[in-house]
């Protein structure tokens, strides 16, 4: 008999017929008695913001490389070519946004036969549903390769306790699919975030071709001041921005900075992250997020376990030089709009969009709902946030605050 594809896509939202985008596609091909011959899954770029975090547990820095769903289109249609049925937990859900990515690039995709597991086996969630008939669920649910399996497992069952499903099925014939002439990309599965290397900044890079290792030292203190300033400015939106690397070559340069300086420069910057985050002698997941993303913009690349504990144990010893002291603005007055899904937590409760309005207002910042040429500062929960808000601030050149170093610039203790 021929497969069933069991799908499962990690959307942005709820609607697919308005402005909702899939941001994971995991495809399963189920051969009925013997189990599962194929797999396909990639991460998709859906080139808005990236939607509830806490969902599908992934950030805009997640899906920055992935490829568009027009570049994973074909592959997606070669894969389901042969099936005679799609099959998923509320499989509606997921072939409306499949249908919907389609008709975005001009193709019409083929009917399918369709079975629901969360019908077929009573009602629930996934996991639930799971539980009830006795399957264990490996690996992280909203991940869409792993309910993907997981719904195959169920769909198996499911096969041998109604064994007329498939009679249901014999008269199916695989669909046609049209010829569909658009462009291939490289599919990019989740986890390929966990073995990639991080790249060295580009401007890291340009540092060490234009400076020295032992030219100068401190003797150039207002070279270091400005490089220091600048710095701490270019990563305040957990970017460099590549005339914010430019900036920090010619300073570096001009003031005849040499390399083992910057790097010094570099590590007391990361280092003054990390004694801000252990101040309540623990470190959160969030708070290892931005110290592991710092070390990759500095140019130290992901930190092991080993080396983020060494960098906490020298908190405890070390006095950092006052140079180093993070610069405080004042922002009273100033107007500042949010972007995307807070990240950060105050006594263990998410801080809300609303929270975050009012936290601001309550610091003497004005808030504003949308991006015009008026505001001061966008707070993006992502750095590499793609959400209609950010791309019209970078437009605008409106300066960009992760959210993190927006809070402690105002003082508000996060966790």
């Amino acid at each position: 008999m021929k497969p069933l594809a069991v799908i499962d896509v990690e959307t942005t939202g709820l609607n697919p017929y308005r402005h909702d985008r899939v941001v994971e596609v995991a495809a399963v091909l189920v051969v009925p008695g013997q189990g599962i011959s194929a797999e396909l899954a990639t991460l998709v770029n859906p080139e808005r913001d990236i939607g509830p975090t806490s969902v599908h547990g992934l950030t805009a820095s997640d899906i920055i490389n992935a490829p568009r769903f027009a570049q994973i289109a074909g592959h997606l249609a070669e894969f389901l070519c042969g099936s005679i049925a799609l099959v998923g937990h509320n499989v509606r859900f997921d072939v409306s946004f499949l249908q919907s990515e389609y008709g975005r690039i001009g193709v019409e995709m083929p009917r399918y036969a369709s079975l629901d597991t969360m019908a077929l086996a009573g009602g629930g969630t996934l996991s639930a549903c799971c539980t009830e008939h006795g399957i264990k669920y490996h690996g992280k649910a909203h991940a869409a390769l792993h309910d993907a399996r997981a719904a195959a497992a169920l769909l198996q069952r499911m096969l041998l306790q109604i064994p007329d499903l498939l009679a249901r099925l014999v008269p199916c014939a695989p669909p046609t699919w049209p010829v569909l002439h658009t462009p291939r990309g490289s599919l990019f599965p989740r986890g390929s975030l966990e073995s990639a290397t991080p790249a060295v900044p580009s401007y890291v890079q340009r540092l060490a071709e234009r400076l020295s290792a032992g030219s100068a030292d401190a003797s150039q203190p207002e070279g270091e001041r400005d490089y220091r300033a600048l710095l701490w400015r270019a990563l305040e939106d957990g970017r460099v921005e590549e005339y914010e690397g430019n900036s920090l070559v010619d300073v570096a340069t001009h003031w005849g900075l040499s390399f083992d300086r910057v790097k010094a420069i570099h590590l007391d910057y990361l280092s003054q992250l990390a004694k801000a985050a252990w101040a309540d002698r623990r470190i959160t997941e969030a708070e290892r997020r931005e110290i592991q993303l710092a070390a990759q913009l500095l140019g130290f690349g992901r930190l092991s376990d080993d080396q983020l504990h060494n960098l906490l144990g020298s908190c405890e010893s070390t006095a950092l030089s006052d140079a180093s002291a993070t610069l405080v603005e004042e922002w009273t007055g100033k107007a500042v709009c949010f972007t995307g899904e807070c990240g950060c937590s105050m006594r263990g409760q998410l801080i809300t969009r609303e929270m975050a309005e009012q936290l601001a207002v309550n610091k003497g910042l004005r808030v504003l709902p949308s991006v015009t040429k008026k505001l001061d500062l966008l707070v993006v929960a992502d750095p590499n946030t793609q959400s209609g808000k950010a791309k019209k601030a970078r437009q605008y050149g409106i300066r960009i605050v992760h959210e993190p170093v927006f809070w402690r610039s105002l003082g508000v203790p996060i966790d």
